[in-house]
């Protein structure tokens, strides 16, 4: 199932930003509420301290009766008509003030004043303070007081839906800009996000465009730092391809160059075989080509196990663990032991016994059995064979001893490279078994050297590691 990036992005972003604007608003109208509230409980207070300062002072003036009287006349000019007195007061002061009301009272219960629309009832049972109320079918926010004498109680009040029409207003203001620019947004948004998705599409089209075998690095000028890995994993990729196929083409050029002359000796060897009239004759070519079949097998089984050994196939396919070198070199002994013995040769494991190294364990079996075998091959009947192993906090030594002929130090580096053997070397080989231990060698970060050993005084291998 695929998916578009592009819309996933634009979807994402205007999530985000829909749901910080909600939240935002949301906290804006929590607050809105409750600023609001306040502001408006401190004016019913200061409008019933007003009011209560007036009442004091006209009573004290002597001209309550007055005041009162030119008060209630103001009131009396409000219009039961509803709409006439929306005009009027539009004319004369706002039509608000429909929704504000007063009433004072004295300690008798008798009511001095009111406002138009104030019922003839205390319009709050409230002794002092803020209250909720509910007159006129309407709800609405009271505050009582009574002077210092306790003689004259003034009550205003004032419509709740004032308070909620003002935040609502509020919200509005915050919200419409917001809402309308939401569609420009997403525009905007699918826009830059195209074209902040452009190199991949000449990343795509880079590709689709090469032929099936190119596997040259991709080479942008310009690319953004969040896609430069995407571009370096695949130039890793395509050069783990190259030296995939590379060692493809290797392994079949050398398998069809050193199997050619093994073949050719089968071919003479069958053609003598089929042309033979003796017993003897028989018997001689039987041999001659079981031996020919024995050495291209192990031909291909090292050529599959040089093919086996490149760096990047092993890191890859097996993981790195602590091997027990020592247990390892005592199974490899055991193993190699009764061909050492069908010669005549002593073997010996010397050294520390608690060895170990953190690698992969079958190319570290390989590197030792191909020492082992090439001993045993090439150390004389009733010869000698060493193996010893030394571990130290910062380094880890491996020797293995023969009493061979030992390799001329002219050519040591040389019998290094596949398919090399030393000049003038009799025995039977392929010249990979050193390669082999060469590349293990430089898989596990190992020095490798060919020395003359001190010890027997043929060949002395000799891998260290530093740690």
């Amino acid at each position: 199932m695929t998916h578009s990036l592009r819309s996933f992005l634009l979807a994402t972003i205007l999530f985000t930003i829909v749901g910080i604007g909600g939240i935002t608003v949301w906290g804006g109208y929590r607050a809105s509420v409750h600023e609001v509230k306040e502001l408006f409980d401190a004016q019913l207070s200061r409008s019933a301290r007003l009011m209560l300062g007036l009442v004091q002072a006209e009573v004290n003036l002597g001209h309550m009766k007055e005041f009162t009287d030119n008060l209630q006349q103001g009131e009396n000019r409000v219009l039961p008509d509803k709409k006439l007195l929306e005009q009027e007061l539009y004319q004369q002061g706002h039509f608000y003030e429909l929704k504000l009301a007063y009433q004072v009272w004295d300690s008798y219960g008798n009511m001095l004043i009111r406002s138009a629309n104030a019922p003839l009832q205390p319009i709050s049972n409230m002794h002092d303070g803020y209250a909720d109320q509910q007159f006129n079918q309407k709800s609405w926010r009271t505050y009582t007081m009574w002077d210092a004498t306790l003689k004259y109680q003034v009550i205003t009040a004032e419509r709740e839906d004032v308070r909620n029409d003002l935040v609502n207003k509020i919200i509005f203001q915050m919200t419409w800009p917001f809402v309308l620019l939401v569609p420009v947004l997403g525009i905007l948004v699918w826009f830059f996000v195209g074209r902040g998705l452009k190199p991949l599409e000449h990343i795509a089209s880079e590709i689709a465009s090469r032929k099936s075998l190119s596997l040259k690095p991709l080479k942008f000028d310009r690319v953004p730092v969040e896609i430069q890995p995407l571009i370096d994993e695949l130039n890793s990729l395509f050069n783990s391809l190259q030296q995939a196929f590379e060692m493809e083409r290797r392994f079949t050029s050398d398998a069809a160059h050193e199997l050619r002359t093994p073949l050719a000796a089968l071919k003479v060897h069958l053609q003598l075989l089929d042309s033979s009239e003796g017993e003897q004759e028989k018997n001689r070519a039987l041999v001659a080509v079981r031996q020919g079949v024995e050495r291209a097998a192990h031909l291909v089984e090292q050529l599959l196990g040089l093919a086996r050994l490149d760096p990047q196939a092993i890191r890859a396919m097996q993981k790195i663990e602590t091997v027990d070198l020592h247990r390892l070199c005592v199974d490899l002994l055991a193993d190699i032991y009764p061909l050492a013995s069908e010669k005549h040769q002593e073997i010996s494991l010397l050294g520390d016994t608690d060895v170990t190294l953190e690698g992969y364990a079958y190319p570290l079996e390989s590197m030792l059995q191909n020492l082992l075998s090439n001993s045993v091959k090439y150390a004389p009947q009733g010869g000698e064979i060493c193996l010893e192993l030394k571990q130290s906090a910062h380094s880890l030594d491996i020797w293995v001893h023969d009493s061979g002929p030992g390799i001329p130090e002219e050519q040591r580096q040389d019998v290094l490279q596949r398919f090399k053997k030393v000049q003038g070397n009799t025995h039977a080989g392929s010249g990979i078994g050193l390669s082999i231990v060469s590349r293990v060698a430089e898989l596990h970060h190992m020095q490798l050297r060919l020395l003359t050993s001190e010890k027997l005084g043929g060949l002395c291998v000799h891998l260290q590691r530093f740690d």
